[in-house]
Parts: structure tokens; sequence; C-alpha cells
């Protein structure tokens, strides 16, 4: 009996991207004010969907990258713009929040089948 939920190993993928990006984006907010620090990012969901429309199917497994961005410059050399970084945050905990209410809805609902309501 095949108990996978559809969906749920490119769902979890995505969590783990999300947390990896919330570290690499504290990382750029605690580096603010370091000369010469340059801002990282995640790759992660351009890999994904190239991989998936390849492939076809849901099974695809994609590693997130920490990259360097190549953003514009302060007169000290950092890349980080903080208001950049507060937007990247609150969109990275809108995309994890999504992805647990997904996996959470999915799980019930295989409750639900199991226990036959």
């Amino acid at each position: 009996m095949e108990t996978n939920l559809p969906g749920l190993g490119v769902l979890t993928q995505l969590l783990d991207a999300s947390a990896l990006r919330h570290r690499v984006i504290a990382q750029n907010v605690a580096n603010v004010n370091t000369p010469g620090y340059r801002r990282q990012t995640v790759s992660f969901e351009s890999d994904l969907a190239k991989t998936l429309a390849s492939s076809g199917t849901g099974d695809a497994v994609v590693k997130p990258r920490v990259v360097t961005d190549d953003g514009p410059e302060r007169a000290d050399g950092n890349t980080v713009d903080i208001d950049r970084e507060m937007n990247d945050l609150g969109r990275n905990a809108l995309v994890y929040q999504a992805a647990t209410q997904i996996i959470a809805s999915r799980v019930a609902s295989m409750r639900s089948a199991i226990s036959g309501r």
C-alpha cells in the first residue's frame, strides 16, 4: 500500500529551502554594517521548476544552493539592503506557512480517509 501523499516530496523540499533561506536572510541582517560583506541568497525555485519541467514527475530532488548576490554596493563595499531583507523575510515566512498548511491539510485528509469519516 502506498502511503506517500502526492506532492509531499516537493513540499518538504520547499520547507527545507525556506528554512535555509531564513538562516541566510538572518546572516545578511546580522552583517548589514560589516564593511565588504556580500549579500547572499538561496537559489531553489528556478532550479525546481526546471527539474520538474524536464522530468515531468513530482519525484524530482533539488537541493537549495546559497549564492552570493552581486547587487548595488554601498561606499563601504557592503551589498545588504535592510529593507529588501525584511521584505524577503516576510515573503519567506508566507511561503513556509503556506507549505505547512498544505501538508497539514493533506495529512488531515488522509486521517479522515483512514478513519472513514
